[in-house]
This record gives C-alpha cells, sequence and structure tokens, in this order.
C-alpha cells in the first residue's frame, strides 16, 4: 500500500469521525436516538410479559392435563 492511500483513508477516517460527532450533538439527532432507545424499552418489556403469560398458561394447561393422567412429564422452570 502506498503512503498515498494511507493517509487518504487515515484523512477520510477523520472527517467521518468529526461528521460523526457532531451529528450525535444535534438536538435533533438526540431526539431521534432517545425515541428509538424508548421503543426498544417498550418492545422488550411487551416481549418478557408475553413470554411469562405464555409460559404460566403452558403451565396451567400441563396441570390440568397431569390431573387426567400420570403419564404427562412435570413443566421445568428454563
Amino acid at each position: 500500500m502506498s503512503f498515498g492511500k494511507v493517509a487518504i483513508f487515515a484523512a477520510g477516517a477523520v472527517v467521518g469521525g468529526v461528521i460523526g460527532y457532531a451529528a450525535t450533538r444535534s438536538k435533533t439527532v438526540k431526539k431521534a436516538t432517545k425515541s428509538t432507545i424508548k421503543a426498544g424499552l417498550k418492545a422488550k418489556e411487551w416481549t418478557v410479559d408475553t413470554y411469562k403469560k405464555a409460559k404460566d398458561e403452558v403451565a396451567s394447561m400441563a396441570k390440568e392435563a397431569r390431573k387426567g393422567g400420570t403419564d404427562v412429564p412435570e413443566v421445568q422452570d428454563a
């Protein structure tokens, strides 16, 4: 690799870094980032709640099925 190519790459990396830093300092970008994180946290909470409800429903069905016979195995907690 020639020195010129390395210098151009390094200059591009510096300019890209400065532009990236300036963009993250922008109020618009901060607002969008905050909204994205908030939506991600809501999605996580929904997923956890749905998993817990489904787990409880399956455990309840297994318990009911177990009453009808002895060939149903116990439900293991994950």
